[in-house]
């Protein structure tokens, strides 16, 4: 009978253990010596795809040799480029930001990133432009903050400026319907989205054209709020509004008469009407 039970159990444990040590580290070495070879062949055949599938494996695997990591480097310029050219330009941003935060990295590269992200920064401004805001978002919100340090700032800024316009126009839609004509004209005016410009053309020439007929009318625009404004004295047409008032007339017939009398007429503009001489 064993007199020392857990003593065996424990050296039983050690050697499942160094068993298993030894297991995994063969199947690692195996696994690096397969890796390894795939990364020369690669290289040999010019398969960029594998060069950097193989080499970026080894490399979390193991420290690349620096030969290693040259041709890594390599396959990962050149398949960037390649990615580029066929239109998938997020892998080739992000593979080509892998190299420029190696140590294999040369100024090239760095240039070629920025060069990149500044199209990629133009393309989403295009499509923003063209009113396709969700596009323009998500292309920017595919850069990493390495690529675009100001993207959460860009597209919070492209996202107030499409709601101002928006606001704006179903500002002057409203106003237009409630005939304030010159409170719509500066409305459909601070519009300065190319999109929401040409969006609203037909509204703006509509306003426009009423402003014109306004402005041959003689009314002018007041500078606070946009309404016309009456140029008789107000004080003496209030006064004789009351006195013809009090002779049986109702309240409009009464405003015609004072307004004629101070040698003004009556014009109409949108829900009110002013006395101008």
């Amino acid at each position: 009978m064993n007199r020392f039970p857990l003593l065996r159990r424990l050296l039983q444990l050690m050697a499942v253990a160094a068993t298993i040590v030894l297991v995994f580290k063969t199947v690692v070495h195996g696994w690096q010596h397969q890796l390894t070879q795939r990364l020369r062949r690669s290289i040999t055949e010019e398969d960029h795809i594998a060069c950097v599938a193989s080499g970026e494996q080894l490399a979390r695997l193991r420290p690349l040799e620096l030969v290693e990591a040259r041709q890594l480097a390599h396959c990962r310029r050149i398949l960037s480029s390649d990615y580029w050219v066929t239109g998938e330009h997020q892998k080739a941003l992000d593979l080509l930001e892998r190299l420029v935060s190696s140590p294999q990295m040369v100024a090239a590269d760095q240039v070629q990133l920025s060069e990149w992200v500044r199209q990629r920064r133009d393309r989403a401004v295009e499509h923003y432009r063209r009113g396709e805001l969700s596009t323009a978002v998500a292309l920017l919100q595919e850069l990493s903050d390495r690529q675009e340090p100001q993207r959460d700032t860009l597209i919070e800024s492209l996202r107030i400026r499409w709601n101002l316009n928006q606001q704006l126009h179903e500002q002057a839609k409203r106003l237009r319907a409630e005939e304030r004509w010159w409170e719509a004209f500066d409305a459909v005016n601070r519009l300065d989205h190319p999109w929401w410009r040409a969006r609203a053309k037909p509204l703006q020439d509509e306003i426009v054209t009423a402003t014109q007929a306004l402005t041959r009318q003689g009314v002018d625009r007041d500078g606070h709020n946009g309404r016309a404004r009456h140029n008789v004295p107000l004080d003496e047409l209030d006064r004789r509004v009351r006195l013809h008032s009090t002779r049986s007339m109702n309240h409009w017939h009464a405003y015609v008469q004072a307004c004629h009398e101070l040698g003004g007429v009556v014009v109409d503009y949108g829900p009110e009407s002013v006395c101008r001489r």
